[in-house]
């Protein structure tokens, strides 16, 4: 063991000695060349979204480098950091640290033909590091969940560097082969693995929920796939689409404008970004149920990394990731369309202000392209809504003059008092004209 970590600080002093790319400097970034096959899963963020300027920190590691991508920025979290914490998970898991390192190195040549990084200025890994960088950012990795899960204080990290530590591993530039996270995993453990990393992604973007989803090892390919997985209903994209609309029919609405409509907001039961209903009530009021989402100062990365992920040439084609963001881009312009999302319970918005959610939409929507059968059921009844106008006028007269409770009980009491009025009315004529004439009266006694 003590072998193996010398050679793996000397790898470290090499790279240091090549005056690779720090996280300061502006030299390119360093690449590495790997075997690649057909089906690929780990690539570099494709250059026109890594081409807008006010996103650009969003792709890349502010602490921790995980995998070839990054592995020669000069970072918090340092290999000497990794080879301890690799050392803490082999004795937690009454594993050995060599045995450990063996059967990454058993599965290294699969390992790397699950990447695909190409640029002009080309560093090769040798068989031998790419092993090392795959077992120390694996062990790092799963050592890391099952603390977090458990008790953070055992990875001896300080509270704000684990949350960045949490938002650096849903990079797409920061994955690693799901197959080496399994590797590492003891085969009898499987199960319990599954819970830590449900309780790990529960509550990422979307509220937490009281069941998380299980995950299926079988069908991950790394750690952002996985919570894409999570986030997505498969069903909802095999069933077949009663209408379809073509997008450009589809008139964007924001949040204030549909309720003027009778269009209003409810947290959706489900917790998946597939989980968008329009309900009707009476006919005449409309309920559109997303699901609620939190927003912090990480969910602009990770909604950009999974956007990211989307574009890939053989990452899955429905883009329903990217469809949602167009979606509640569409229902965003300004604050106040934030401010009722959020009073309706869709948006937790711990980022700051109303207007500051409102941008960051704004934002992350631009050069977005949209499947244009997501939502297409919703969209066409939206449309429908519009298009009848005698529901719109109803819609905007209740609008208009039943904001407040207040104004709907005085209406009410008004009613009551007209119809109670009219009732006095009727009996007082229907009285008049049933009761018997005083002269007939008098003529019958006489």
């Amino acid at each position: 063991m003590k072998a193996l970590e010398r050679a793996m600080k000397k790898d470290v002093d090499t790279d240091q000695q090549r005056g690779c790319t720090s996280q300061s400097g502006d030299t390119e970034m360093p690449v590495v060349v790997i075997d690649i096959e057909t089906n690929l899963k780990i690539q570099g963020v494709p250059p026109m979204l890594r081409g807008v300027e006010e996103n650009k920190k969003c792709y890349d590691p502010l602490v921790v480098s995980i995998g070839p991508f990054h592995h020669l920025k000069e970072l918090h979290i340092t290999e000497e950091h990794k080879i301890a914490i690799a050392r803490q998970y082999a004795e937690n898991g009454g594993q050995s640290y060599d045995l450990l390192y063996n059967k990454v190195k058993a599965i290294a040549g699969d390992a790397r033909n699950c990447f695909s990084l190409n640029s002009s200025a080309e560093v090769e890994l040798v068989e031998e590091k790419f092993t090392k960088m795959m077992f120390l950012d694996g062990c790092f990795i799963l050592q890391f969940i099952r603390c977090f899960v458990n008790d953070l204080k055992d990875l001896k990290m300080k509270l704000y560097l684990a949350a960045f530590v949490k938002r650096d591993l849903f990079l797409l530039e920061n994955q690693l082969p799901f197959l080496v996270l399994r590797e590492l995993m003891s085969k009898n453990k499987e199960e319990e693995w599954k819970k830590m990393l449900s309780t790990f992604f529960n509550g990422v973007l979307v509220h937490p929920s009281d069941s998380p989803r299980e995950i299926d090892f079988d069908q991950c390919a790394h750690l952002l796939d996985m919570i894409h997985t999570l986030l997505i209903d498969k069903v909802a994209l095999s069933a077949p689409q009663h209408s379809k609309i073509d997008s450009d029919l589809f008139s964007c609405r924001s949040a204030k404008e549909l309720k003027a409509a009778g269009i209003y907001f409810r947290p959706s039961q489900g917790h998946r970004f597939t989980d968008v209903q329009l309900r009707s009530m009476f006919k005449l009021i409309r309920f559109l149920e997303l699901p609620p989402i939190i927003v912090d100062d990480s969910t602009k990365s990770i909604l950009l990394n999974m956007v990211a992920y989307e574009a890939c040439p053989d990452a899955p084609e429905d883009l329903w990731v990217s469809s949602y963001i167009c979606f509640l881009d569409s229902l965003i312009d300004h604050a106040e369309d934030v401010k009722e999302l959020r009073s309706k319970g869709i948006l937790r918005n711990f980022l700051g202000s109303d207007q500051q959610v409102a941008d960051l939409f704004n934002q992350i929507a631009d050069n977005l392209v949209a499947n244009p059968n997501a939502y297409a059921e919703v969209k066409n009844r939206l449309e429908r809504h519009y298009k009848n106008k005698i529901k719109i006028w109803l819609a905007e007269w209740l609008h208009t003059h039943f904001t407040s409770p207040w104004t709907v009980l005085a209406f009410v009491g008004a009613i009551f008092a007209l119809v109670l009025s009219v009732i006095q009315t009727y009996e007082s004529v229907y009285a008049t004209e049933t009761a018997p004439c005083p002269c007939a009266a008098a003529n019958h006694t006489i």
